[in-house]
Formats: structure tokens, sequence, C-alpha cells
């Protein structure tokens, strides 16, 4: 009877260890530290080959993330390191903006030179590109987005909504523009007027949004709250990921990107989670853990920057200064 309570406590035990092998996220199957002492932003070029960091101690830089080098140094003025705010690579990846307090730069990837430089009209929260650099949507703490020509100059469109606009997205065309904000509010643009073509309702001050390459999909989620995709065509609701099965408990999508075939999602946590996710249904398809500094001390490292790489390669910046290569 011993032998068979032994055995039996061995199996059980066993099971358990698999069960949680089986619960536990992948890590990275490579990274390159890109900061000594982390991140305010980071920015991943679509396919994932070229980043733009604002580092804590060295201010922004431009990095091939194939070869793990710096190629250059973005600061907004000489002899100083800028604390970037919001920085991100245009869909054809020849241009980077960055943006400090109140000031943005455009930046040529090709060459590493300015190709523009504006004083903004509050303080920047977020920032996002249209295709070749032409425009971009920066939210503000002033209760807009503002729509720049970046390379002639000028505000073209003031969007107005009643709350400091912490995230932005913009189509590849510059057709739309989305904002989140700090009444909950999710807001599709007509950038061409100036109008709101849409308005949705999230649970709490809005942490993310994206807009899919095609610019049918929208996504936004909640700080601890609900997460959703509309159709940006009907307005309706596509699906809703439910962010308390994404780890036992609510958490707060940090930052998100549609593939290329906007049939998936990357969304990453402020806990280091990456998610991948189907666009349809709102499931996990797929999950990593990001790489921890001090795995004796951690610390944690909140996802700043996601893409997806060829084939079944995917990129992460975390907040800890680390690019990680996840497959």
């Amino acid at each position: 009877m011993k032998r068979t309570a032994k055995k039996a406590l061995k199996s059980v035990l066993a099971m358990a260890s698999l069960a949680l092998v089986a619960c536990s996220a992948q890590g990275p199957s490579s990274t390159t530290e890109m900061a000594v002492q982390g991140l305010y932003s980071a920015a991943l070029s679509d396919d994932g080959s070229a980043a733009i960091v604002g580092s804590i101690q060295h201010g922004g830089s431009y990095w091939s993330t194939r070869r793990g080098e710096r190629r250059y140094n973005w600061n907004h003025a000489q002899g100083e390191f800028t604390p970037l705010i919001s920085v991100d690579i245009d869909p054809s990846g020849d241009y980077g903006v960055t943006g400090g307090a109140r000031t943005m730069v455009l930046w040529n990837t090709v060459t590493g030179q300015s190709a523009g430089f504006w004083n903004t009209p509050g303080d920047i929260k977020s920032l996002k590109l249209t295709r070749n650099g032409d425009f971009a949507l920066v939210g503000m703490d002033d209760q807009t987005a503002r729509y720049f020509d970046v390379k002639n100059g000028g505000i073209l469109q003031t969007l107005r909504t009643g709350a400091v606009v912490r995230a932005v997205d913009v189509s590849a065309d510059g057709r739309y523009g989305l904002t989140g904000d700090d009444k909950y509010q999710v807001i599709l643009w007509d950038l061409q007027t100036g109008e709101a073509k849409y308005t949705w309702q999230l649970s709490n001050n809005i942490a993310s949004v994206a807009l899919s390459p095609d610019g049918t999909y929208a996504f936004a989620a909640a700080q601890l709250g609900t997460a959703k995709v509309w159709s940006t065509l009907t307005g309706r609701e596509t699906s809703e990921i439910n962010t308390g099965e994404l780890q036992n408990r609510k958490v707060t999508i940090s930052q998100a990107v549609f593939s290329k075939d906007s049939r998936n999602l990357l969304l990453g946590q402020v806990n280091r989670r990456v998610n991948l996710v189907s666009t349809a249904t709102g499931k996990v398809q797929q999950y990593w853990d990001l790489h921890l500094r001090d795995t004796l001390r951690p610390t944690g490292a909140s996802v700043l920057a996601l893409a997806f790489g060829p084939g079944n390669t995917y990129y992460a910046i975390g907040s800890n200064g680390f690019l990680n290569v996840l497959k």
C-alpha cells in the first residue's frame, strides 16, 4: 500500500510539474542591450529591422536590430541628452520622429540627419508618422491631438477631445487617425475633414490604441480594464480581449500592433508579457515574457514597442533597455 501511495504521489507531482511547465511563458530566443539604466520610449520599424530608443541616461538613438548596433545618436539640442517621451518610425522605414516635452524632430534614417524641427503647443504624450514621414499625429496634454505637416510646416488639423490624449495612431496613407484619452474615449478621426467618424467608450483612461495596416480595424485598451477591436467601416465591435484571462487578472496593455494581414495582434503588457492574439476572436494563441535584467531581483519591464518579423519571429523592446527576439 505504501509503495502504491508513493507511486501515486510521484504521478501527481509529475503531472503538476508538467502543468506548470505548460502554463509558463516562453522567454526570448535572443536579446540585445540597448540601454544600461532603461528607456523612456521605444519604437520598431514595421518589419522589426530598425529601432529608435529614448534612453534614460543617453538620450535618443537609432539602431539596426538585425546587427544589434547603434547607428545614430539623436537629441534635440547639441551637447545634451533629450528625455524622449515618444518616438516612431514611419511605415516606409525611411524616417523617424522623436518627441521631447514640447519639441519634435523628424530624422532621415538613411543619412541620420535632421529633416525638420518643430515646437508643439502642448506636452507630447504620443506620436505617429504616416508613410514617408510626411505627416505626424501628436497626442498632447492640452486635450488635443494635432495633425502636423512635418516636412512643409504647419498644423493641418486640431482634434479636440476634452481630455489628455495619451495614445494615438494614424493610417499609413494619413486618411484616419485614432486617439485614446483620459475621458475613456477612443475616437476615429477623418483627418481630411477633422471630423470624428466613430467614438467608442471603454472602462478607464486609454492606455494604448492601434490601427490595422489597411485601416479596417481599430484596437484600444483601457488601463487595468477592457480591450476591444472595432471595424472602422461599420463602427461595430469585432472582438473583445478578456484582459483578466491574459494572466489570471486584469492587466494594462501598454502596446499593440496588427500583423500585415490584420488577422493577428501582438499585445504587450506593463508586466513584460507579450501575447499573440486572434483579431477575430480575441483568443491568445501564444505568449512570452521579456528578459529581466536581474532574475534574482526582478524589477519588471513594461513593453514599449512591438513588431512582426519574418516568418514566426516577433520583436519586443522592454523599458529595462533590452530588445527581445521572440519565436
